[in-house]
């Protein structure tokens, strides 16, 4: 996507094979994990699916209440139709939140995710897959829906090594978001020097781009072993995107979630084994359901739109510099409508990717329509599920 560090040479490679189509221009449908997730497993927006967290209220910024919402089981995942296809279902995920606790496990015959980040990197999810081919599945039994989460570009962020060629050598990395001296809070909430800024930054993107580098070398070793135990022979369709991005001092922000901002919201999309030809750009990464599920676009393709809600507990964290705003956002062409806090901007891509100055555009009426509907889900009335506000907890989402 035009980094001048060659840190992805499978997604390279993979997006020059022979019916390869792939766009840079993807919008995961939802700022984090789980409703992104719960998106891409039944093609339906956040709004409609409704799987997602909300912590606190922007009525009430000194409110610290956390309501919290898998996906609800009148909801199908995409491994049901699947498997009433004949297929044989499997689900590996080295994040915590892609599992049975959220809901997203449903439809899968055999699924596995780490209890923390970290516990599942790709050698050791390569590892079970192997034993779950071999072990699991009837090799008469059907074809293999397979479901792989690589999580190794989701902080805490492992050391670079020194001998490493393109990366310098660092440290490991997680954030406190708490104490009053850790960098985290130091930085949101704008008490952190420029020159400890400039550390600050350079040592994130150096241990996410090591850990983005290895996450592309766990998709090269998840097909390597469908390929070696024989489950790729003939007609495979494989389907690779993102459910985030990530903040890496743009916007003065650090982490992910919570905002529409391009660096939150725009992901990799690539399609091998399909009946398309090329992406419309920009797209929904929503489209990858119907993707796998039929080897195809939806007809009509869904509106290219995100919505992020606000985090009161980390923002109280960054003494209300950050994570209290409510976001909506919508892609026409280059040009974006973002709309924030009641305020609304346009910005042209093409000539401002950062998003520094707005332009003077009419906002279309569908977007006023999506905007209010956003607005409206900021008032969560019922209550949370219990068991997943503690599966939250556990993968560190939820101080």
């Amino acid at each position: 996507c035009g980094y001048d560090v060659p840190i992805t040479p499978t997604l390279s490679s993979l997006a020059t094979e022979p019916g390869a189509v792939s766009t840079c221009r993807a919008y995961a449908p939802g700022s984090w994990t789980l409703p992104s997730h719960a998106s891409f497993f039944t093609g339906l927006g956040v709004l409609e699916h409704g799987a997602h967290e909300y912590a606190g209220s922007v009525d009430n910024p000194a409110g610290t209440a956390v309501v919290a919402h898998g996906l609800d089981k009148t909801h199908e995942t995409l491994a049901e139709p699947m498997r009433s296809r004949g297929y044989q279902t499997v689900l590996l995920a080295g994040n915590p939140v892609v599992g049975k606790g959220m809901g997203l496990a449903r439809g899968y015959q055999f699924a596995k995710s780490a209890r923390r980040f970290g516990d599942l990197g790709h050698q050791e999810l390569t590892r079970e897959l192997r034993s779950v081919i071999r072990q699991k599945l009837d090799p008469l039994g059907g074809p293999i829906f397979l479901t792989v989460n690589l999580a190794e570009a989701h902080r805490p962020w492992i050391a670079v090594p020194r001998e490493h060629a393109l990366i310098r050598r660092r440290p490991s990395l997680q954030f406190d978001n708490q104490s009053a001296d850790a960098d985290w809070v130091q930085y949101l909430g704008g008490t952190m020097e420029p020159r400890e800024k400039r550390r600050f930054i350079s040592h994130i993107s150096d241990v996410y781009d090591y850990g983005v580098e290895r996450a592309d070398d766990g998709v090269r070793a998840v097909l390597r072993v469908v390929r070696e135990e024989g489950w790729c022979r003939d007609k495979c369709r494989i389907v690779i995107t993102s459910d985030h991005g990530e903040f890496i001092g743009e916007q003065g922000l650090i982490d992910h979630g919570f905002y529409s901002w391009e660096p939150n919201a725009q992901v990799f999309l690539l399609a091998l084994g399909t009946e398309v030809t090329a992406f419309p750009e920009p797209i929904s990464a929503l489209v990858a359901y119907s993707l796998v599920l039929d080897g195809k676009l939806p007809d009509p393709l869904p509106p290219v739109q995100h919505a992020a809600w606000p985090h009161m507990r980390r923002s109280i964290h960054t003494n209300g510099r950050a994570y209290a705003s409510v976001s909506a956002a919508q892609w026409v062409g280059w040009t974006k409508h973002l709309w924030m806090d009641g305020v609304v901007k346009s910005f042209d891509l093409k000539a401002d990717p950062w998003e520094i100055a707005a332009i003077p555009h009419d906002v279309p009426v569908d977007f006023s329509a999506f905007v209010e509907r956003v607005r409206a889900a900021s008032h969560v009335g019922k209550a949370g599920d219990a068991d997943v506000l503690e599966a939250l907890k556990a993968a560190g989402y939820v101080e």
